[in-house]
């Protein structure tokens, strides 16, 4: 089976900056295009990839550059996110309409619909993490309430797809607090993961509120 365009894009930006000088520039979208017969798209979403993965990064109107690869992070949470634990939740509420700020992120315009769904992971009954899951709606429109279970399955996307991860400390937000039982201004980690299909397209954005008694966020140099 052939590699699919944007796995090819990214691959071969990794073999080139790999002993390439930190802050040295990368081709423009538009030479990484011509090169590679490709749209602009294709070639955002595989530069996006090395950007959320530390590779690379953006310095406005100036162009991309290659990061320093010491500061690499591995950790569990992509590990939890694939284990399927998820199975095992409260649904709080999910709903449907435009949300202009978390559009871009799933490659959107700020007025398309997107099914937002909450819930409450569970680990032995104990809560471990507050979920906000994004769909493009397109996407999802003909699933209804009884297959809500086999969508939020995050375990059939991370098997095709591909997941990055960006990490945010914070402190709880007050309207999360209660449900992970956890102490209005304790200091949390969120995990947004981004999962996209073999072309780059997003197909999923999760923004995980991880209970940090529970189900600590381990992160190893």
């Amino acid at each position: 089976m052939a590699t699919p365009l944007y796995l090819e894009i990214k691959q071969w930006l990794m073999k080139e900056i790999e002993n390439t000088p930190i802050n040295s520039p990368i081709p423009s979208e538009r030479e990484l295009s011509k090169m590679f017969h490709a749209s602009r798209m294709t070639v955002r979403n595989a530069v996006n990839e090395l950007v959320a993965e530390g590779f690379l990064y953006r310095n406005k109107n100036k162009g991309t550059f290659v990061a320093d690869r010491s500061l690499l992070k591995k950790n569990t949470a992509q590990e939890t996110l694939k284990s399927g634990h998820g199975k095992e939740y409260t649904l709080i509420y999910f709903n449907i309409r435009a949300i202009p700020e978390i559009a871009p992120s799933l490659n959107m315009l700020p007025h398309e619909r997107i099914l937002r769904v909450v819930r409450v992971l569970l680990e032995q009954e104990t809560p471990i993490a507050v979920e906000e899951i994004y769909f493009p709606f397109e996407n999802v429109q003909s699933v209804v309430m009884k297959d809500l279970d086999d969508m939020l399955d995050m375990e059939q996307y991370t098997k095709d797809g591909v997941m990055t991860q960006k990490f945010f400390p914070m402190l709880i937000p007050e309207k999360y607090s209660n449900q992970l039982n956890v102490k209005m201004g304790t200091p949390i980690i969120m995990v947004e993961t981004t999962i996209r299909d073999k072309e780059g397209t997003p197909m999923i954005l999760i923004k995980a509120y991880n209970n940090p008694i529970a189900k600590p966020i381990e992160i190893i140099s």
